[in-house]
């Protein structure tokens, strides 16, 4: 068993190379200890990072890069084309909006019932530390007209909060974080979520309740309150 892809492994995360050695770990882990059964060992079978790797390496060697963007929207039912150049980034970290920074500072200690948390938020604030760090999305494709950020998920659900906000599930603040980006470039949003249809099926998980939520915008604003 090797790493698929790994001289693009190398030059995509040319910047971040702990996460290449992450992935190979994983590979040689799973060579080593195939005898054991314990999750530390094991990564490889469910990681998503490598899940993530492995389904959009391809598409970084592509030539035709736009036509199978715009199958995948097609499957999500957006009908308007992908054009223009495509540009696509593997587990980019990108900064919270400043206005909901602004707005949970004044509304951390009111949201969160739990003591040590309200006193770490109160010691951020001294420190000058902002309240979330940035949100690392696993895919983020770039066109001429559309932001599109993809979430993968393999048997884990959606967190259901951030350290300072116990409310902030895991799809809203992509939207969120989402909005800002495509705002700043003057394009339209997309939000993939990629799960095993089995799963979101059978109702197990929390992000098949939110997808419904969703559907109405007016329910994402629910979950993005300092949004007007």
């Amino acid at each position: 068993m090797k790493l698929l892809f790994e001289e693009l492994a190398w030059k995509h995360f040319h910047t971040r190379r702990d996460r290449v050695q992450k992935l190979k770990k994983w590979i040689k882990d799973a060579n080593e200890t195939s005898d054991k059964l314990d999750k530390k060992a094991n990564q490889y079978y469910k990681a998503e990072e490598l899940i993530t790797f492995y389904t959009f390496a391809p598409l970084l060697l592509r030539e035709d890069k736009l036509e199978k963007i715009n199958e995948v929207l097609k499957s999500a039912n957006i009908n308007e084309p992908a054009i223009g150049k495509v540009s696509l980034s593997i587990e980019e970290p990108l900064p919270s909006p400043e206005g909901y920074l602004s707005w949970l500072k004044d509304e951390a200690l009111k949201i969160n019932p739990v003591k040590y948390i309200q006193e770490q938020a109160i010691n951020h604030q001294k420190r000058n530390k902002t309240l979330e760090t940035a949100t690392h999305v696993d895919a983020v494709i770039k066109t001429g007209n559309f932001v599109i950020f993809v979430e993968m998920k393999f048997t884990s659900d959606i967190s259901i909060g951030t350290t300072f906000n116990p409310y902030r599930n895991q799809l809203a603040r992509l939207i969120d974080v989402g909005i800002e980006t495509a705002r700043k470039e003057g394009k339209k949003l997309v939000v993939l979520l990629s799960t095993p249809s089995e799963f979101f099926k059978n109702k197990s998980r929390l992000y098949y309740y939110k997808i419904q939520d969703y559907i109405n915008p007016t329910e994402i604003q629910k979950d993005i309150v300092w949004r007007k």
